[in-house]
């Protein structure tokens, strides 16, 4: 019985290589959110209909969150009371959430700046 003979890849030779044109990014394009979002900030789409033209906020990442089977109920009732998805009341909630955070630290960066001026003058 014959062996069977594994093919061995090498790399390209210099010359190949040589050979190879160089790529021209003049065509390219460029992220279309990121401009905006640098000048606007980010935008958060809360509802079960596509954004509209302009709107877009770009790639998204997918992450999964685990409730108990109460809290979930809970979500589904004040979604529905609210007309939203969960998907959309869960956004809204998180959102809110990091809004709210980063106003409360931004309140407390003010009250402590103060006191900080004054512990430096005594």
């Amino acid at each position: 019985m014959k062996k069977t003979t594994r093919l061995k890849y090498r790399e390209p030779s210099a010359e190949s290589l040589r050979e190879i044109p160089e790529v021209d990014f003049t065509g390219a394009t460029l992220n279309p959110y990121a401009g905006r979002i640098a000048i606007e900030g980010m935008e958060l789409q809360i509802g079960a209909r596509r954004p509209e033209p302009g709107k877009e906020v770009g790639k998204t990442e997918t992450r999964t969150v685990r409730f108990p089977p109460a809290v979930w109920r809970a979500v589904e009732r004040v979604a529905k009371r609210r007309s939203l998805s969960v998907h959309a009341a869960l956004r809204l909630a998180i959102v809110e959430w990091v809004q709210r955070e980063a106003e409360d630290s931004a309140s407390h960066d003010r009250q402590v700046e103060p006191n900080r001026r004054r512990r430096r003058a005594s």
